[in-house]
C-alpha cells in the first residue's frame, strides 16, 4: 500500500507525494490523468457486505472465473467496503482478502 508523504497548496491546486510499492508502480506508470487515492483502513471502510457465489438476495456476486483469476481461494462472507464520491463519479472499494502476517487466525 502507498504510504503519503507530503501534501503541499499552492492556491487552488493540491500537491500529494506518495511513496508506492513496485506492484502499485506497475498499476499506474501508464496512467496520467484518472487517478484516485483512496484509504483502505478497516476504519474508513466502515460498511460492512455479504459476499456470494450464487444464489440471489442482498449480496455481492463475485464470479468463479475472476476468483480464479485473482488467485483467491476463499470468500469471506462479511468484508468491509465503502463508496467514494469523486467529483461527479461513485466507487465501490471492496477488501477481499487481508494480508494477516504472521498472527494465526482460528475458525470454528
Amino acid at each position: 500500500m502507498a504510504d503519503l508523504k507530503s501534501i503541499e497548496l499552492e492556491g487552488d491546486d493540491t500537491y500529494v507525494t506518495l511513496k508506492v510499492s513496485n506492484s502499485e508502480y506497475e498499476l499506474v506508470r501508464m496512467s496520467k490523468n484518472d487517478l484516485a487515492i483512496l484509504p483502505t483502513d478497516n476504519t474508513i471502510l466502515d460498511e460492512i457486505l455479504t459476499t456470494g457465489k450464487i444464489g440471489n438476495g442482498n449480496r455481492i456476486m463475485m464470479p468463479n472465473g475472476i476468483l480464479n483469476k485473482h488467485d483467491i481461494t476463499r470468500l469471506y462472507k462479511k468484508v468491509p467496503s465503502r463508496i467514494f464520491h469523486i467529483n461527479k463519479s461513485k466507487y465501490l472499494l471492496i477488501k477481499l482478502e487481508e494480508c494477516e502476517g504472521a498472527i494465526p487466525r482460528f475458525e470454528e
